[in-house]
């Protein structure tokens, strides 16, 4: 069986938002166990879901990349809200380019997932 692949795009700098795409990976890990590979891309004014402290959902983003999520934050975000990587929960990486990397993987064959209502 081909595995899946999903590319998630954050953007939204809200709070429900985030809560939301969390609970919806989560969703996706126990509904295809072994079976998905996810990534998703923050950029835009998502930096906030990114940030190390004061973060009430550093937890749940942790615990989602100690399931094998893998998260990467827009450096041009990072420039444009003067957040340092020093800055990011331990484990996310940096792409030069969010909107880059979402097109590069749907351009693989990764399924394209807008967080958001």
């Amino acid at each position: 069986m081909k595995p899946y692949k999903a590319i998630i795009q954050l953007t939204s700098d809200e709070p429900r938002v985030y809560k939301s795409i969390i609970g919806q990976i989560n969703n996706l890990l126990h509904a295809l166990p072994g079976k998905v590979t996810i990534a998703m891309v923050c950029h835009g004014g998502s930096s906030a879901f990114c940030l190390n402290d004061n973060n009430p959902n550093r937890a749940a983003i942790l615990q989602l990349m100690e399931q094998g999520v893998v998260i990467k934050v827009c450096e041009n975000m990072l420039r444009s809200n003067h957040v340092s990587v020093q800055q990011l929960i331990p484990g996310i990486q940096t792409v030069p380019a969010g909107i880059a990397e979402l097109v590069i993987r749907q351009q693989e064959g990764w399924s394209y997932i807008k967080a958001g209502f």
